[in-house]
């Protein structure tokens, strides 16, 4: 697994109940439709964008810079460390 200083970032400061159902809603988009290919959710500190053809998450820090202010992970990690696969 990567390194997920970042991600542990994003969900202290913004996964709260509202971002995960946002970030629930994408992953349910693309479970509905083959035709779904990326999504991107835009928050106060980080922007996440699903590239489901590759099957990753690109977690940013909207305000960082550099190569430390972005990571890729597998969806399954990200769906796995931010909880979205419980209800």
């Amino acid at each position: 697994m990567v390194n997920n200083d970042l991600v542990e970032r994003f969900i202290v400061q913004e996964l709260g109940p509202h971002v995960r159902k946002i970030l629930r809603e994408a992953l349910q988009q693309r479970a509905d439709s083959d035709k779904v290919l990326a999504r991107q959710c835009e928050f106060n500190c980080f922007d996440i964008e699903f590239d489901f053809l590759k099957g990753v998450v690109v977690v940013q820090e909207v305000l960082g810079s550099g190569d430390e202010s972005s990571v890729e992970i597998p969806i399954s990690d990200f769906v796995i460390l931010c909880g979205l696969n419980e209800r």
